[in-house]
């Protein structure tokens, strides 16, 4: 017979049986445990002793608020990340996570609450509540949570209910280039110019440079005798975490964010040719775009394109438009995806691939042609 009011049971095999509750699984549902002994009392003291050591673990759990602990992985991660990472760390936090989950005790994450928290952000996230957040977005927020979840569980053991959550992929973005009207149109207006300002633009539009890479290029990562560009750092602004009045943004000058991103670009001989000419033989901390050690800001520079676009009635487009337009061209021209995920500084060829390669109705068929001995 059970004693009453204890989960306390004699089995038929003599022995007496106890359960005890463990938890939770991540779906809510109640987990029990059992523990077994000789006698009634064997099994009681057990439990007893589970009880007070469950008791415990909940103190030390309910200690540790989820904002202190962001607080101390987020000091962590300023040791080893960039910049730009922490700074986005600093924004998903204060921005996503701790209005939601700041003044709640760590253990009490659960899968379901943090599921339901994700569904949220997807479907009304954006902070003016003009609709939700990008998948891509979400999962940068869900890779946070799962890594301060991870800090606590192996700094103060506390329980981590967090699972793998599959978010749907999001879509690629579109890739606009440039038509071969408007091409030739800046080019010729590009060529007409020895100014640095117009050189850059035609520098990116021949060998794919992102923004920041071309406003932190300086003369020093221009090897004139072997015709290479070196590109080994990237201006961009971030947010400024740190700043207490003034300015909530900070221009900065890194390197990228990749070992790929760090390579060498072989230089055109026609672009060769005016880089020797307007060479100015200075310092070589010198950057290319301003003759001088003040490199001009990203965002100065993309109004700068803006004005030649306008001036030669071509529609506003991206900066990086003009990268994207350099990578078209080389596939059209059949540069290889492998020289070309190099020049480009992609992770991978895939990448590579899945942006610019895209072979055309025309040159299917004419493939297909050749099982018929037609090609």
């Amino acid at each position: 017979m059970p004693k009453k009011g204890e989960n306390i049971y004699k089995r038929k095999d003599s022995r007496w049986e106890g359960r005890y509750r463990k938890g939770t699984d991540p779906s809510g549902k109640t987990q029990f445990g059992y523990v077994y002994g000789k006698t009634y009392k064997e099994v009681h003291d057990k439990l007893v002793r589970l009880k007070k050591a469950q008791e415990n673990t909940h103190k030390a759990d309910s200690a540790y608020s989820f904002k202190k602990i962001s607080q101390e992985w987020l000091a962590k991660e300023h040791l080893t990340t960039k910049a730009s990472t922490y700074n986005r760390y600093v924004f998903m936090l204060e921005k996503h996570i701790l209005p939601e989950f700041g003044n709640k005790n760590t253990n009490n994450l659960t899968f379901p609450v943090l599921n339901t928290f994700i569904e949220g952000k997807l479907q009304n996230g954006r902070l003016d509540h003009t609709g939700g957040l990008s998948p891509k977005t979400v999962h940068d927020i869900y890779v946070i949570i799962r890594s301060i979840l991870k800090y606590a569980e192996c700094e103060y053991h506390i329980s981590n209910h967090l699972q793998p959550i599959a978010l749907q992929k999001h879509k690629k973005p579109h890739i606009s280039v440039l038509t071969p009207e408007h091409l030739e149109k800046l080019e010729t207006f590009l060529q007409n110019s020895s100014s640095p300002d117009h050189l850059g633009i035609l520098l990116c539009l021949y060998t794919g440079l992102r923004l920041g890479e071309i406003c932190a290029l300086r003369w020093e990562n221009i090897d004139l005798t072997l015709g290479i560009l070196k590109i080994d750092s990237t201006l961009q602004r971030i947010q400024n975490s740190e700043a207490t009045q003034g300015t909530k943004t900070q221009i900065i000058c890194e390197k990228p964010k990749s070992p790929s991103s760090r390579r060498e670009i072989p230089i055109p001989d026609f672009l060769l040719e005016r880089l020797r000419e307007t060479n100015p033989g200075t310092a070589p901390d010198v950057y290319f775009l301003t003759g001088t050690s003040q490199f001009m800001e990203p965002r100065t520079y993309q109004n700068h394109f803006k004005t030649y676009l306008e001036s030669n009635q071509i529609p506003y487009t991206n900066f990086h438009t003009l990268r994207h337009t350099f990578a078209t061209r080389c596939t059209m021209a059949g540069v290889d995806a492998k020289s070309l995920s190099e020049i480009l500084g992609h992770s991978t060829v895939q990448m590579t691939l899945n942006y610019y390669v895209h072979t055309s109705i025309d040159e299917k068929k004419r493939q297909m042609e050749r099982i018929c001995g037609k090609g």
